[in-house]
């Protein structure tokens, strides 16, 4: 009466400057590669890059008590079922927020000056997830040197489980109950810190 089952995904996807926005809209004129001479400069994980994902599921089916009529009515048929998934998230690009390279393009980047860019990664409620001081801005008239994508946003996972019985009154008649609960430990999801320079919440969930 129980069943599990698992599946893990790897996953690794590369690729140019995107041509279209995450929110499936045609980006302007001023997003675009930051050296139009230079495109390998903007190659790096896609948007939609998610590297690991992890699911279980689990079903258990109360056995059928046949020796007492009370008993197989009240405790006979229950399922109980439960899935479990937690994901690395996509990854983020780090903007300076100002127009260094003097070029009108937006999506310029700054400079990378710690090796180590993130701070705390607990993940909790407006959490310093990233590092201010391991960003700067370049020099003007010059491009950063952090490349497109390549912050790891916080990873994420999910506990969500369901009860349901089917009751048969007739032969073709028949009424489900169904209960279920999705984030069951009532645990915090963060979201994205932030990746804008020229904001005083840089790094902060």
């Amino acid at each position: 009466g129980v069943a599990v089952t698992g599946n893990y995904t790897f996953a690794h996807c590369i690729g140019d400057y995107a041509g279209r926005s995450s929110r499936g809209v045609s980006l302007g004129a001023d997003e675009t590669y930051q050296d139009a001479n230079n495109r390998r400069l903007d190659r790096s994980n896609c948007i939609s890059d998610v590297r690991h994902a992890v699911n279980l599921t689990a079903t258990a089916a109360s056995p059928e008590l046949a020796s007492n009529r009370t008993l197989h009515l009240i405790g006979s048929g229950w399922r109980l079922s439960a899935i479990y998934k937690r994901t690395t998230d996509t990854f983020l690009s780090a903007t300076s927020g100002v127009d260094r390279q003097l070029s009108d393009i937006v999506s310029q980047r700054p400079d990378k000056v710690k090796a180590d860019i993130y701070k705390d990664k607990s993940k909790g409620p407006l959490t310093q997830y990233l590092d201010p001081t391991a960003f700067a801005l370049p020099a003007l008239g010059s491009l950063g040197n952090m490349g497109r994508l390549n912050i790891a946003a916080p990873g994420t996972w999910q506990f969500d489980m369901a009860l349901s019985r089917v009751f048969t009154f007739r032969e073709r008649q028949s009424l489900e109950f169904r209960a279920e609960a999705y984030n069951v430990t009532n645990s915090f999801r963060p979201g994205n810190p932030n990746v804008a320079f020229n904001n005083n919440t840089l790094g902060q969930i």
